[in-house]
């Protein structure tokens, strides 16, 4: 995300009450400090049946053509040279890499541009270019020293500017590529396949094993990745782009169709500290281990582990460091109250549960065109900006004839928790001036997918933000909101 969590949970206080416990708070929620994008698939164990050996190339396919580039984290499926080494899916393509690729090294690069603007709304309207450098190298130690475990880096080069952080001010993020400005790493580790279980260990994010239906993969829209909840409510905004942070990851397939993952991560990636958290740790390199535990669980089923069957997911997860209550102090007294001592009341811990789930919807015999997704997930209204977050979306795959073309719409809804919402209500009761209350933030996405080749991808993009951040007070327009955004964008992405 383009910036802290902690950033975007307290709004500017009126000027009389600069000098009271709101403004101290907000001061402290800008030095503690969290697009997509968002740069997340899923396949099944080796080992565990002839279902399982076989490591369906359809789902290496389809990852790979759908990912978004801010989140698509390392595809598992290790055994597949006709997608990975298909030189079609190159622009620069030569005999030795095709080699590598077969023995198991894998290198690919990745340059996505973008241009978006807002007609309407925001704080300014303009078009911006963002863009992201995206190269990640694999190791399959199975096809040259027949060992079961692999090694896996990848490293950003982001540049541009995006419309969240300097347009906007939303609270989902218009690009999953948005990020600061940098060259860093996001992934350095190393996973060991065993019969029916995998462990992977090292510098890690996400990706694409948590809370990410596949039919989702196609937005640029950052909430459809990573989603929006997580990424405001965690501190640093969790693992998910841009950040990696330390981690444990395991992976269980007990039986056809059903896999468990369980992950700790460090509990926040950055650390708490002065600026933004993603240039508190610039190159990525911090490699964190002492900012409490970030855990999350997960059971996926995927019925008869067929593509045409769709998937069903249920988790939850919980973060041990301390998070401040957004509406009382340390004495019960509102944060907005002349008489607060501006210390807000403390929590020991975070918590969410969510569920997903992403469904072709075939017609006749075919393979289905059609599929769509869902999630929904929650937090305690006490210490979050986000209480419950809602998404979903449809999608077609071959329209107008184009067979890797697709066509979607997804819509998300971020409700903001009670607590935040009664903070501005004392705020307008106590000082009587004009002071939004803030209730909640909906994006709806319109996408087409132009595959032009299989190494260029073309993708025009209409969005627009329904009450930006929850209804915040604009700054350049005195007594009003900022506004609702309408959003037209271009990406293209080639990958070398």
């Amino acid at each position: 995300m383009p910036g802290d969590a902690n950033d975007r949970r307290f709004p500017t206080p009126p000027d009389s009450l600069a000098h009271s416990g709101p403004a101290r708070l907000t001061a402290a929620a800008k030095r503690t400090g969290p697009e997509e994008p968002t740069p997340q698939a899923e396949t099944k164990s080796p080992a565990k049946s002839d279902a399982h050996k076989g490591e369906k190339a359809s789902d290496t396919a389809k990852a790979k053509q759908s990912e978004t580039p801010g989140e698509k984290a390392a595809d598992d499926t290790p055994g597949k040279d006709e997608d990975r080494c298909d030189p079609k899916k190159h622009l620069i393509d030569f005999e030795l890499r095709l080699r590598l690729c077969q023995s198991g090294l894998e290198l690919q690069i990745t340059e996505t541009s973008e241009i978006f603007g807002n007609l309407t709304g925001g704080l300014r309207q303009s078009a911006l270019y963002a863009g992201l450098t995206d190269l990640n190298l694999r190791i399959d130690l199975r096809r040259s020293l027949h060992w079961r475990s692999e090694i896996y880096a990848r490293a950003y080069q982001i540049h541009g500017r995006g419309l969240t952080a300097n347009n906007i001010g939303n609270l989902d993020t218009i690009s999953n590529i948005e990020a600061a400005r940098t060259t860093r790493l996001n992934e350095l580790w190393y996973e060991q396949h065993f019969d029916y279980w995998r462990l992977r260990v090292g510098e890690q994010t996400i990706g694409n094993e948590f809370l990410n239906p596949e039919s989702a993969r196609l937005f640029i829209n950052g909430a459809f990745g990573w989603p929006t909840l997580p990424s405001v409510d965690l501190p640093s905004g969790g693992p998910g782009f841009p950040l990696g942070t330390p981690a444990v990851r395991v992976r269980v397939d007990p039986q056809d169709g059903l896999t468990l993952f369980l992950g700790l991560f460090n509990g926040d990636p950055t650390g708490a500290g002065v600026g933004g958290s993603q240039l508190r740790d610039a190159s990525g390199t911090a490699f964190r281990t002492n900012d409490g535990a970030f855990v999350i669980g997960q059971v996926r089923y995927n019925p008869g582990d067929s593509d045409k069957n769709g998937a069903y997911g249920f988790g939850g997860w919980w973060n041990s460091e301390r998070f401040r209550d957004l509406h009382l102090d340390t004495g019960g007294v509102s944060l907005a109250s002349l008489f607060s001592n501006g210390q807000p009341r403390q929590h020991n811990n975070d918590f969410s549960l969510f569920a997903f789930v992403h469904q072709p919807l075939p017609l006749g015999d075919a393979d289905p065109a059609w599929a769509m997704f869902a999630r929904a997930m929650g937090a305690p209204g006490d210490r979050n900006l986000i209480s419950l977050y809602l998404d979903g979306g449809l999608t077609y795959k071959g329209p107008f004839g184009r067979a890797e073309d697709e066509l979607g719409v997804a819509i998300a809804y971020s409700r903001i928790g009670n607590a935040a919402r009664a903070f501005d209500a004392d705020i307008v009761r106590f000082t009587g001036q004009f002071h939004p209350i803030r209730s909640g933030e909906a994006v709806i996405e319109l996408s087409y997918r132009v595959q032009l080749t299989g190494w260029w991808q073309l993708q025009p993009d209409f969005q627009y933000v329904f009450n930006p951040a929850g209804g915040v007070a604009n700054p350049n327009a005195p007594g009003r909101r900022v506004g609702d955004a309408a959003i037209f964008g271009l990406r293209t992405a080639i990958t070398f």
